[in-house]
């Protein structure tokens, strides 16, 4: 198979994340104007949150994004930030945080999507690691169980140190999607986490086959990554490539997280996908 670059654009989506200094209106009419078709949908505020619960109006932003003709490869949760942790060490920050991520993955149908992408938690410096590992073994399976109800995969993401010292490679992603066994446990890949581990596209592929249901891609420097594409060090030709040899026809999202871009999002999303096309 051979991709040509309309294709490749037509598998292209962004995220509200950067746009949380606009409403969320004004989001999806960028999305329009960015000629996108499909976005991630992060459950940041104010678009978003776990915080209004009960109250708040999934179903009104649902029919939002359908009448803006987007639909939502998957709903990413708010997990960057102290105290969402599904692998702390308090108890009940533990359980909160994994409720927390059941009110996404409960509501994930409402926008047609059957993706929720979970990060493994953080680990206490000064603790063993193994402890965490196994309270974000046991939200986890934990969640994974409860996304049987509802018919939702659950996609693992391992992270860059930037994020959390748990799981930042290939193989302790394998581990823990092993040692849960779930069959709804996939995978994202996140090129700027290979970046940091040494590894590449492929070798995630390599490993996961098609149990990779979501691709996110933005460039790096060794001291920063989720950078607008074509300003860091990461090959993109060399991704392409990768995605057409394994035939990957999922979503890619741009993954674009700099506090700069939250100014002018359109701005820096226009210039990635600009550098796309040049490609």
């Amino acid at each position: 198979m051979r991709m040509n670059g309309s294709a490749m654009y037509s598998m292209i989506g962004i995220n509200n994340f950067n746009y949380r200094r606009y409403s969320f209106d004004f989001f999806l009419d960028s999305v329009n104007r960015l000629g996108i078709k499909h976005v991630e949908l992060c459950g940041c505020h104010p678009h978003f949150t776990v915080y209004e619960h009960k109250n708040f109006p999934v179903r009104e932003m649902a029919e939002k994004i359908k009448n803006h003709e987007i639909t939502v490869s998957a709903v990413m949760p708010e997990q960057n930030f102290l105290p969402v942790n599904i692998a702390a060490v308090n108890e009940y920050l533990r359980k909160q945080s994994v409720e927390q991520m059941k009110f996404y993955i409960e509501n994930a149908k409402a926008f047609d999507c059957d993706k929720v992408i979970i990060y493994p938690g953080k680990a206490f410096m000064n603790y063993p690691p193994s402890e965490a590992w196994k309270r974000s073994r046991q939200s986890l399976a934990e969640l994974c169980e409860f996304a049987k109800k509802y018919e939702v995969n659950v996609l693992l993401e391992g992270v860059s140190n930037f994020i959390s010292s748990l799981m930042t490679d290939s193989n302790t992603v394998k581990q823990m999607m092993d040692e849960v066994g779930a069959d709804n446990l996939k995978c994202c890949v996140n090129s700027c986490t290979a970046y940091y581990a040494k590894e590449t596209l492929e070798d995630y592929f390599k490993i996961f086959g098609d149990k990779i249901e979501m691709v996110q891609l933005s460039d790096s420097v060794p001291d920063n990554d989720q950078l607008v594409w074509g300003e860091g060090e990461q090959d993109f030709r060399y991704h392409m490539s990768v995605l057409e040899k394994y035939e990957y026809k999922g979503a890619v999202t741009m993954e674009l997280n700099m506090e700069e871009y939250a100014e002018d999002p359109e701005k820096y999303y226009g210039e990635s996908l600009a550098y796309m096309k040049n490609l």
